[in-house]
């Protein structure tokens, strides 16, 4: 038996090799990076040793700048934490800096060392690969990354960069040499916007400000649940989210609801970590939640008319966890990035339904930013996820229920949904998902029937055992109801080969070491929350599926 068991672990890490090999084949087109200049808010940070008059500093570091100010702070020892000294001032007056010392002697020498040496309105340029003045002779490693710079007596050599938040691509490792002198910059991570504002959209101030819910909140949760799956199975009203509402809710969440900005939107006390951190229940459950998706007919249309999912499912998928994955582990700056990101793909997707589906007439109009079918994705999402756990990894509390699901509140507002036209609790939450499967909202169409067949047509021979796997776990977990509309199986033979795969699964968890059992992100997470670099095994797993280099660090 102990066998047998062993050989099912085999089976299923072979399996996850697979689905590497096979993803690393998903590679986005080499996308042009944006030019440093265009940055006005942003950050760096990461270590800095200074070695000039015979003396060494060494010291953590944060550079930040806010339009013409900035300020560069000295950690001395500490990676994360208040700084022990600040240097203030403005790119355009760079002999006007000030000095704040606010953790003693030590701190203070090394922030005058670095003041003797270097300004902060030079830090500000050549931190970023770009001279500081038109008389700098510059080498170019190709058309968007310099090699060096020479100027006002220092050479700066760049050894690497990192691909950013934002399309950015910026320094690593600086090295500059001078007479006599020598400055050595390590760039552990960066942000490039949202440090002072969570909306980029083009809303006066003004027009923020009374009720963060608009028009959308309900007097009673039975109002709510009511007005989402109407009684008589016609569709619910149309609600809109624009502009201001999306920012409203966006103000909320910045101002009254946030953690540490490092930290994001959970963070590792969250219930929303301890869940979503696990690689196997998210993974084994995402076929179940994108068909319960496509299964709106809103949602289907707005994918069949306006995405590239039916040539690219794969990728398709793998942008939308990189959004997921963004707002649930980025730091505020990061998520809040991603939720403007996504607001502007989604205003763009809008259009009529060109038939009749269930609750939704021919020629009624479906917006991606509509509130009925943006709860109805967030929905499946976080059903899903505790669905799946609960079958993997033990029953949760109700306790912890009701805590992951006002979580789960938090990144429903990141896309302009008010918490007022949400299900008030757990149990109402369900109560939601099952009228939605039994709703003719939910029903099948010709168009859903084609885009599950095209995720699970794999492309590449590496991905026919996983897709294989994928879609037997999904038909055993579908609601009948839809398993049914969708035409797919779940006769003794499927129960059989679903069975070993979670057994297979179980025992692959036993048998991978702990650290493996939490999903790369969650790990980049947490080195950001360090305030290191994520390295080896699981920064070698994002570059495979995401083709990016970083995503939450």
């Amino acid at each position: 038996m102990k066998g047998v068991l062993l050989q099912h672990g085999k089976t299923v890490l072979v399996a996850l090799m697979l689905v590497l090999q096979g993803c690393s084949a998903m590679k986005e087109s080499h996308y042009v990076p944006k030019s440093p200049e265009t940055l006005d808010e942003w950050m760096v940070e990461g270590e800095l040793v200074l070695r000039a008059d015979s003396t060494k500093s060494k010291s953590y570091f944060y550079f930040k700048q806010l339009g013409e100010n900035y300020e560069l702070a000295v950690l001395m020892d500490e990676p994360v934490g208040e700084p022990k000294a600040v240097i203030r001032g403005n790119i355009f007056e760079p002999d006007n800096e000030t000095l704040d010392v606010i953790g003693g002697a030590d701190a203070m020498k090394v922030a005058q060392h670095l003041q003797e040496q270097v300004s902060g309105a030079e830090i500000s340029y050549w931190v970023r690969g770009l001279p500081v003045t038109a008389d700098a002779v510059i080498y170019q490693k190709d058309l968007h990354e310099v090699d060096s710079i020479e100027e006002r007596g220092w050479e700066i050599d760049y050894r690497d960069f990192m691909s950013v938040q934002g399309g950015y691509r910026l320094p690593a490792e600086i090295e500059l040499e001078g007479d006599g002198k020598s400055l050595s910059l390590e760039v552990v991570r960066a942000e490039t916007g949202f440090l002072t504002s969570p909306c980029a959209q083009n809303v006066d101030q003004a027009e923020l400000e009374g009720s963060a819910d608009g028009a959308y909140g309900y007097g009673t949760d039975a109002d709510a649940i009511a007005s989402l799956v109407p009684a008589d199975g016609s569709a619910p009203l149309p609600r809109w989210i624009d502009e201001v509402d999306f920012c409203k809710q966006l103000a909320k969440v910045h101002h009254d609801k946030l953690p540490a900005p490092r930290v994001g939107l959970y963070g590792p006390d969250s219930m929303m970590w301890k869940i979503s951190g696990l690689a196997m229940p998210a993974g084994f459950g995402a076929g179940r939640a994108l068909l319960l998706q496509v299964a709106h007919p809103w949602v289907t249309a707005g994918i069949d008319q306006h995405s590239v999912v039916r040539d690219d499912p794969l990728g398709r998928a793998r942008r939308t966890f990189y959004h997921i994955l963004t707002m649930t582990y980025g730091s505020m700056p990061q998520v809040m990035a991603s939720a403007n990101q996504v607001r502007d793909i989604h205003e763009e997707i809008e259009g009529k339904m060109t038939e009749h589906a269930g609750a939704f007439e021919y020629g009624s109009e479906y917006r991606a930013n509509e509130i009925n079918a943006m709860i109805w994705v967030h929905a499946t999402l976080w059903e899903t996820l505790v669905y799946m756990y609960e079958d993997m990894e033990g029953e949760l509390t109700e306790q912890e229920k009701e805590q992951f699901y006002e979580e789960t509140k938090l990144f429903a507002m990141l896309f302009g949904i008010p918490e007022s036209a949400l299900p008030e609790d757990w149990d109402a939450f369900i109560e939601y998902n099952h009228a939605m499967w039994e709703s003719p909202q939910l029903t099948v169409t010709d168009n859903a029937m084609q885009l599950k067949e095209d995720l699970f047509d794999a492309k590449s021979i590496f991905m026919i055992f996983p897709l294989w796997v994928q879609e037997i776990v999904t038909s055993a977990n579908l609601p009948p109801r839809i398993r049914d509309q969708y035409q797919m199986k779940y006769g003794w033979w499927q129960k059989f080969n679903n069975a070993w795969i979670m057994t297979g699964a179980n025992v692959a968890k036993l048998l991978l070491p702990k650290s493996m059992e939490q999903h790369a992100i969650y790990h980049e997470a947490e080195a950001r929350l360090e305030g290191e670099r994520l390295g080896g095994y699981n920064q070698r797993l994002i570059e495979a599926f995401f083709d990016k280099e970083r995503i939450v660090n």
